[in-house]
C-alpha cells in the first residue's frame, strides 16, 4: 500500500491529511479530531483513498440514520431468529424429538450459524460489487421460505436442511450487510451509530425468544416457524431499498484481498473472534433447558432466561457503542471478553441456583452484546471503511470455525459426560473458551 511519503506532490499530501482531520476517524485512546499513532492513521485514510463513492448521500446525515434503521430490522430478524433457537432446542428435546440426543438436536441450530458464517464469506464480495439493496431483498425471500418449508418438516434431518442450511444462507446477506453497512455512514460517533444498528440483534432475540415460545404453545411448532417466515420476510422486504453502501472499493482491486491474512493483525484479530464466538451460542441454546432439568422451573421460565439474555445484550451494544468513540473499541473489546468469562467462571460454574443463572444472564447478557457490537468498529479502525464488507466477510470465518468449537462439544459433554442431566462438564467448556 503506497505510504504518504511516497507521494509527489506537497499539496496531495496536505489535502490527505486535512481530509483525515475532517474525518476525524477515532482510533483507540484517541478522542474525535485527535490524531494517534501516524501508522493507524495512515492505513485506515489510504484505505479509504482507494474508494468511489457508491451515492452522492452525505455521511452523518439523515439518510444514514435511515440505514441505521434499516439494518437494525434486518438485523433484528435475521440474527434474532438465530438467537431464540433455544426455545426451538428445549421443544425438540423434551417434546418433538426426546429419543434425539443433545447433540443431533444442537446441530440444526448450529448449521444455520455456521452457513451464515460461510454465506457471509461471498457476501462479503457480492456486497462490494452488487447492488446491497437487491443482496439483502433475495436473503430475506430465502429466509422466508427456509422457515415456511421447514414447518412442513418432521424429522430432525429435514430440519437441519430448512431451518438450518436454507434459512442460514439467506440470512448471510442482511448479516453482512447489516453489520458492515453503518460505519460506513459515520464518521463522527461511529460506535455509537454501528451499536444502535447491531442492537437489533439483541432486540430481536428478546421478543423473538417469548414470541416464538408463546407461538409454540398456542399454534404449535409448525404455525411457529409460519408465522415467523412470513413476518421475517415481509419486514426484511420493506426497508431493503434503505440497505446501500456509501462507499465501494477502487474498481481495479482484486475481489478477495488476500493480502489481509498476510496482515499479523488481522490473524489475531480473526484468532481472537474465533473463541469469543464459540461461546456466544452456548448460554442461549443450554439456558432453557438446564432450567428445566437443574433447576425444574417451567418451559416458560427457561426461555424467560433467553429474553433476559437478549435484553441485556441490547443494553451492551449501546453502552459500548457509546464508550467506543471515547476509550477506543479494541479496549472494550478485551474487556468486554474478559467479563464474559468472569460472568460463566465465577456465576455458573460453582453454582446451580436460580439467583446465579440470572445473576450470570445479565453479565453475559451484556458483555457479550458489547463484543458483537465492538467488532465491527475495530474492523474499520484498523482496516478501513472501504473494504469493510469483504473484511467482515474473511472474519466470518473465524466465525464458522468458533460455531464448529462451540455448541456441538459443549452437546456432546451433556450427552457424553452428564448423561443429559448434568451440565457441569458442557458449563466448565464454555466457560474457559473466552479465556
Amino acid at each position: 500500500m503506497e505510504s504518504f511519503s511516497e507521494r509527489k506532490s506537497d499539496d496531495t499530501e496536505a489535502s490527505i491529511a486535512n481530509d483525515i482531520d475532517d474525518k476525524a476517524l477515532i482510533v483507540d485512546g484517541a478522542s474525535a479530531g485527535h490524531k494517534t499513532k501516524w501508522t493507524t492513521v495512515e492505513f485506515v485514510a489510504t484505505a479509504d483513498l482507494r474508494a468511489e463513492e457508491a451515492t452522492d448521500k452525505p455521511a452523518d446525515g439523515a439518510y444514514a440514520w435511515m440505514v441505521i434503521f434499516a439494518c437494525f430490522i434486518s438485523l433484528m430478524l435475521s440474527i434474532g431468529i438465530n438467537d431464540a433457537y433455544g426455545v426451538y432446542q428445549q421443544h425438540y428435546q423434551l417434546t418433538e424429538f426426546p429419543e434425539a440426543t443433545t447433540a443431533v438436536i444442537s446441530w440444526i441450530g448450529t448449521v444455520q450459524f455456521l452457513i451464515m458464517s460461510v454465506g457471509g464469506v461471498l457476501s462479503g464480495f457480492l456486497c462490494e460489487h452488487f447492488d446491497t439493496r437487491v443482496l439483502n431483498a433475495v436473503g430475506a425471500v430465502i429466509m422466508g421460505i427456509a422457515f415456511i418449508g421447514g414447518s412442513f418438516c418432521t424429522s430432525v434431518g429435514q430440519l437441519m436442511v430448512t431451518q438450518g442450511l436454507l434459512y442460514g444462507l439467506g440470512a448471510s446477506f442482511p448479516f453482512v450487510a447489516g453489520t458492515s453497512i453503518p460505519s460506513q455512514w459515520f464518521t463522527r460517533r461511529q460506535g455509537l451509530a454501528t451499536g444502535i444498528a447491531l442492537s437489533g440483534s439483541g432486540v430481536g432475540g428478546m421478543w423473538m425468544t417469548s414470541a416464538t415460545s408463546a407461538l409454540i404453545d398456542s399454534l404449535g411448532r409448525p404455525w411457529a416457524m409460519r408465522v415467523t417466515g412470513i413476518v421475517s420476510m415481509i419486514a426484511v422486504l420493506a426497508v431493503s431499498p434503505w440497505m446501500r453502501v456509501r462507499l465501494v472499493p477502487h474498481r481495479g482491486e482484486r475481489i478477495i484481498d488476500w493480502t489481509l491474512v498476510k496482515d499479523m493483525r488481522f490473524c489475531l484479530f480473526m484468532a481472537a473472534m474465533v473463541f469469543a464466538i464459540a461461546a456466544y451460542f452456548g448460554p442461549f441454546y443450554q439456558m432453557p433447558s438446564y432450567s428445566v432439568v437443574v433447576l425444574h422451573k417451567s418451559e416458560s421460565w427457561g426461555s424467560n432466561m433467553d429474553t433476559l439474555m437478549n435484553g441485556l445484550s441490547v443494553v451492551g451494544r449501546l453502552a459500548v457503542g457509546m464508550l467506543a468513540d471515547i476509550t477506543g473499541p479494541l479496549n472494550l473489546l478485551v474487556a468486554n471478553t474478559a467479563l464474559a468469562a468472569f460472568g460463566l467462571l465465577v456465576f455458573w460454574v460453582p453454582f446451580d441456583t436460580i439467583g446465579t443463572l440470572i445473576t450470570v444472564t445479565l453479565v453475559f447478557g451484556f458483555a457479550i452484546g458489547g463484543i458483537v457490537s465492538v467488532i465491527p468498529v475495530v474492523a474499520a479502525h484498523v482496516f478501513g471503511l472501504a473494504r469493510l464488507p469483504s473484511i467482515m466477510g474473511l472474519l466470518f470465518i473465524s466465525y464458522f470455525v468458533g460455531g464448529l468449537l462451540g455448541v456441538p462439544p459443549m452437546s456432546a459433554l451433556l450427552d457424553g459426560v452428564g448423561h443429559r442431566t448434568d451440565y457441569t462438564s458442557s458449563i466448565w467448556y464454555m466457560a474457559m473458551l473466552p479465556v
